[in-house]
């Protein structure tokens, strides 16, 4: 199933998580944000019509693994102010709750303050680099409907002293949206950064991961290839806290990622 027939789907109250999206046991991170994300979309367009701002900010906690198969959808508005609406979206397999999260959504605002993102760091061009191979059995299900092309030659498990690398990200299929869902998605396509310090294949997941935008993805012009850099700031006890930038192929900043993620290693 592809990704823009899931988004789709997840307009509802009720759909089903499709196969073939599986990292480890669980479903893929960046489709249960895109899936959450969509539904807030649906369902605040319903609530408020065009009158509906932009998402700004979400975070999103990974209470259980969401599995393939029925999944029940909702989403409640805590509060809407003039600029600002918070919302809730609640994901629930067999009754229990797998995913949460608090979209953010602020209305543009006249202000004196301007500061401008940094720009991106010096990368390889995206032409120059191979992506990562999708092997059955070895790399995880989502990874093939997915590119991801490391620009730096830190890569993983190569027992690197240095837990950070860039690259470039974009959907196998061509055609896919282009939306704040979708660049969700995308970010989250990255292993955890600490990966390029491993020797050997070892589990790991998201715990939280919280995401600022910018700017809406839907407004810019069309991007292949997304611009991806990220830093560890610490990782002690099993756990591992990122942050990650994403730029357009002109080179403007347009989010930013961070993540709390587990390394069983």
């Amino acid at each position: 199933m592809k990704y823009s027939s899931i988004v789709a789907a997840a307009a509802g109250t009720e759909m089903t998580v499709p196969e073939g999206w599986g990292q480890g046991r669980a479903t893929f991170g960046g489709i249960v944000g895109a899936i959450l994300i969509a539904h807030m979309d649906a369902y605040l367009a319903a609530e408020q019509g065009d009158q509906r701002a932009p998402l700004r900010s979400f975070s999103l906690s990974f209470v259980a693994p969401m599995a393939p198969g029925p999944l029940a959808l909702s989403a409640e508005i805590l509060r809407a102010g003039k600029s600002v609406t918070q919302v809730q979206v609640t994901a629930r397999q067999e009754g229990q709750v797998v995913a949460v999260m608090l979209g953010s959504l602020g209305q543009p605002r006249p202000s004196s303050l301007a500061v401008a993102g940094s720009p991106p760091p010096e990368m390889r061009p995206a032409a120059e680099c191979n992506p990562v191979p999708f092997v059955e059995g070895l790399t995880p299900d989502f990874l093939r409907h997915f590119h991801l092309l490391y620009a730096d030659d830190n890569y993983p498990y190569t027992g690197s002293s240095r837990p950070d690398f860039q690259g470039y990200m974009r959907f196998a299929e061509p055609g896919q949206p282009q939306d704040a869902a979708s660049l969700a998605c995308l970010v989250d396509t990255w292993p955890a950064s600490v990966i390029t310090m491993l020797k050997k294949p070892a589990p790991m997941s998201s715990l939280t991961w919280t995401m600022d935008f910018l700017v809406d993805p839907a407004t810019l012009p069309p991007t292949r290839d997304w611009q991806y850099d990220v830093i560890t700031d610490a990782f002690a006890d099993g756990y591992g806290h990122t942050r990650s930038r994403i730029w357009d192929e002109q080179g403007r900043p347009v989010a930013f990622s961070r993540q709390t993620v587990v390394v069983f290693a």
